[in-house]
């Protein structure tokens, strides 16, 4: 199974979504699951790397096409979703947080 965690921000950013899904995701990845976390660039630097893997945990940074109030589209996202077989939302109301919970599978 593989398990993908979704927020708008992430590491450097520290908040407590962040904490919880880097916790669940190192925690699942040293037993063997799959648990990659899928991220934006919306406010963090935009100079972090796209992909990198930190303490075997996998993270992907998208671009923001556009946003509006905090609010981030980035369409790469949605192909991006599909390849896995759960998915794990943090956070509230975000672009990919929206997408996990309405993309048909």
């Amino acid at each position: 199974m593989r398990i993908l965690r979704t927020l708008q921000t992430f590491l450097p950013e520290a908040d407590d979504a962040s904490r919880q899904a880097w916790e669940l995701s190192r925690h699942l990845e040293k037993q063997g699951v799959p648990s990659p976390i899928l991220t934006t660039y919306l406010h963090t630097d935009p100079h972090l790397p796209e992909k990198e893997i930190v303490d075997g945990v996998a993270i992907r940074r998208l671009p923001v096409q556009a946003g509006m109030m905090g609010y981030g589209f980035s369409l790469g996202a949605i192909g991006y979703l599909r390849r896995f077989d759960l998915l794990h939302a943090h956070g509230f109301r975000s672009f990919l947080t929206d997408t996990a919970f309405f993309l048909p599978f």
